[in-house]
């Protein structure tokens, strides 16, 4: 079930990477240095399920905010890990739900107005996403 999940995940993350109006000039996404992004945050099994229900709801967050309110392409796919990696109430899918609203929460503090930041910032976590899903899918094989 986990690789389903993680195989899923990888999927997602492709159309956030894909997604620009045609004829704006592509944004370069800043690059971060810091400490958390050179550590590797994925080897922990525990932290990696909840750190990407995080980026999923700040994804999510940026869909709505610049998209509107119809737009729940990365709730629906949270409501779908949560299917396939915490079906059961109980503290592991509480802590995925916690993890989304929290992402969300502060890419909505942090967020103010849509346009070329907040697509650099989609672009990171589409990243981020994907190297999630990869060190999840690599903690499967191996």
């Amino acid at each position: 079930m986990r690789l389903l999940a993680i195989i899923i995940a990888v999927m997602l993350a492709a159309p956030v990477l894909a997604q620009t109006k045609p004829g704006a000039q592509p944004v370069e996404a800043p690059v971060v240095d810091d400490a958390e992004s050179r550590a590797d945050p994925f080897r922990d099994p525990g932290r990696a399920l909840p750190y990407l229900a995080y980026t999923l709801g700040q994804l999510h967050y940026l869909a709505y905010a610049c998209e509107g309110s119809e737009t729940q392409q990365w709730r629906d796919r949270m409501i779908e890990l949560l299917e396939l990696e915490a079906p059961i109430s109980g503290y592991r899918r509480d802590r995925l739900i916690d993890a989304f609203n929290d992402g969300y929460q502060v890419e909505q503090r942090a967020r103010i107005n849509c346009g070329a930041e907040a697509e650099a910032e989609r672009r990171n976590l589409a990243r981020r996403g994907a190297q999630m899903s990869q060190a999840l899918l690599n903690e499967v094989l191996d």
